[in-house]
This record gives structure tokens, C-alpha cells and sequence, in this order.
């Protein structure tokens, strides 16, 4: 018999996750599965990814020396990547999904 599991995501509290931004865990298993508010206009610094990353942006936007992506988009960090971010005049929510190894 299939097991399925339900988590009410609007029931999650937010959790400081660094300066302007916020998350909600949701997995932590062989996948991480987060979803993250970043604060309007909010910047972070030059980081790698250790592994690869996914990023659905949910609602609002950000950029990065690459382009800007907003609502609907789908965006692939591969490992070993870097990037800057910087949030939008509205601040943005996105899904966050990498390997936890």
C-alpha cells in the first residue's frame, strides 16, 4: 500500500533563513525542498552551489549576472556554479530543490 503525505504549506511558519530572507523547510530527505521569501530588493553576495540547484520562482522576481527571472520560471544553478542575487521592488518567493548529496 502507497503511502502519501501532506503538508499544508500555509501552515509552515516562516523561519529566518539569513538577512531579507525567510524559509519554509518542506523536505529534507534525498532531495531539500524549500520555499524562501526574499524581502524586497534584497542582495545577496557572490555563492557557489555545491550541488546542483533548482528554482521555481513562485511569485515576484530576482536577478542575477545571467538575467532576471520571475513568476513561472524554471532556473538551474549546476553544481559548482556562482551567482549574486538581488530580489525585486516586490520581493519574490521561490521553490528551492537540490540534492543532499
Amino acid at each position: 500500500m502507497n503511502q502519501i503525505n501532506k503538508i499544508k504549506i500555509n501552515d509552515l511558519p516562516w523561519n529566518p533563513f539569513r538577512e531579507n530572507a525567510d524559509i519554509k523547510n518542506l523536505i529534507n530527505k534525498d532531495l531539500k525542498i524549500d520555499l524562501i521569501k526574499l524581502a524586497p530588493n534584497a542582495s545577496f553576495a557572490e555563492h557557489s552551489h555545491k550541488t546542483t540547484e533548482w528554482s521555481y520562482i513562485v511569485d515576484g522576481e530576482y536577478s542575477d549576472a545571467f538575467g532576471t527571472y520571475t513568476e513561472g520560471d524554471f532556473v538551474i544553478n549546476e553544481k559548482g556554479s556562482s551567482h549574486t542575487t538581488k530580489s525585486g521592488t516586490e520581493g519574490c518567493v521561490v521553490l528551492v530543490i537540490k540534492n543532499t548529496n
